[in-house]
């Protein structure tokens, strides 16, 4: 058991000065002035130090992604600590353009294995084309069958995707919906957004001529351009939740985009962050060149966080709830993206500049006071 004293609580409302007794992986109470003698009890004075909710990362390539430039372009797994040293303790997996080389049997062993090593996993199934790869043969026996599935991916106005019809696409999201009816996952179509003229055009038609609920929807990559988070912006209007991107695919700095998206409409209660992590970054010189690939870093969504709240265009519990709160609400992750009894014990500790200290996943620290102590298996 753990007793975290004397935080600056974030729930991520502000709650103010409180503590947090944790056990068997669970919050087991939040209260002032909280005062146990138990033995084995550990107690960890936060000395008012900053709790929130520990970061929930929508879309990390933890198997790698890439391979546009070939086999050698192909970027590796993603270690525990990479993901853990920037705060975030629940990852959704996903496979990217490469649907070929990369299989869902290895993201699916991969979301294991992290889960083994101490976060919380859960993965899409499908991959950037139509009809999906898939476990089962079936999108809704994925999500009814697949304990760790939770939607399925495509690619939308991208020329890596298929060119779904809107016919294809209904299909699609029918099978998602009657897996998530029976699963109680809710399911989502988590969709690739890309650069194409036609950005929305799909997705505004299958909502309009088949009448299909705006929450099966979960497009990402969203501030990719100006005019995409036009539509994105459109598309919140009508109910749907919009993901934007930390790491990359992206107009401008985002909180600049998420300020431009605030002064046309843009609802923070349907906004979500990810880092697209691990997925391959091409590299390009003073000309334009294409000079080599790097990889995306899960480091991103804590830069955006700190920069949001630096320049005054979000509060902390705002900037949170982007990337806590809205994801576990949107993606039904029951037991996270908020401090409240009964719920998983995953933190990040901040100090009052929103530098990351500590990091706790299912009760147990993985960063303490800026140091790792938690590694992968081989790191």
């Amino acid at each position: 058991m753990l007793l975290l004293k004397n935080a600056d609580l974030y729930a991520p409302e502000h709650i103010g000065r409180s503590d947090v007794l944790v056990g068997g992986g669970k919050i087991l109470a939040v209260s002032k002035g909280l005062d146990f003698r138990v033995e084995g009890l550990e107690i960890y004075d936060l000395e008012g130090k900053i709790l929130a909710p520990g970061l929930i990362d929508q879309h990390v390539h933890i198997t790698g992604g890439g391979g546009e430039a070939g086999y050698h372009s192909r970027t590796p797994e993603i270690t525990l600590s990479q993901i853990i040293r920037y705060g975030t303790t629940t990852v959704v997996g996903t496979l990217g353009t490469d649907g070929c080389t990369r299989s869902l049997e290895n993201l699916y062993s991969k979301a294991k294995a992290l889960e083994y090593e101490g976060i919380s996993t859960f993965i899409h199934t499908g991959s950037y084309a139509l009809p999906s790869v898939t476990f089962t043969g079936s999108v809704t026996r994925d999500l009814v069958l697949i304990d760790k599935v939770i939607g399925c991916k495509i690619a939308m106005s991208d020329n890596r995707g298929s060119y779904p019809t809107s016919q294809e696409l209904i299909k699609t999201l029918t099978q998602i919906r009657i897996g998530g009816m029976i699963s109680k996952k809710g399911g989502v179509l988590h969709m690739h957004m890309g650069g194409l003229a036609d950005k929305f055009d799909l997705i505004f038609s299958v909502i309009k001529d088949y009448s299909f609920p705006v929450n099966y929807f979960s497009p990402t990559h969203c501030a990719r351009t100006k005019e995409l988070f036009d539509e994105a912006i459109k598309f919140q209007k009508m109910g749907g939740y919009i993901d934007i991107t930390s790491g990359g695919s992206k107009f401008a700095p985002l909180h600049e985009a998420i300020a431009y998206g605030l002064a046309n409409g843009l609802n923070l209660e349907r906004l979500t962050m990810s880092s697209d992590g691990n997925g391959s970054v091409p590299r390009f010189d003073e000309n334009g060149a294409l000079v080599g690939y790097g990889c995306a870093s899960c480091e991103t969504n804590l830069e955006v966080l700190q920069a949001c709240v630096k320049n005054k265009i979000l509060t902390i519990p705002q900037a949170l709830s982007m990337i806590g709160k809205n994801v576990a609400k949107y993606l039904n992750l029951a037991g996270k993206g908020e401090i409240r009894v009964g719920f998983d014990a995953d933190f990040a500790v901040f100090d009052e500049a929103l530098n990351l200290d500590s990091v706790i996943a299912k009760g147990g620290f993985c960063v303490r006071e800026g140091k790792l102590v938690k590694k992968g298996f081989f790191e």
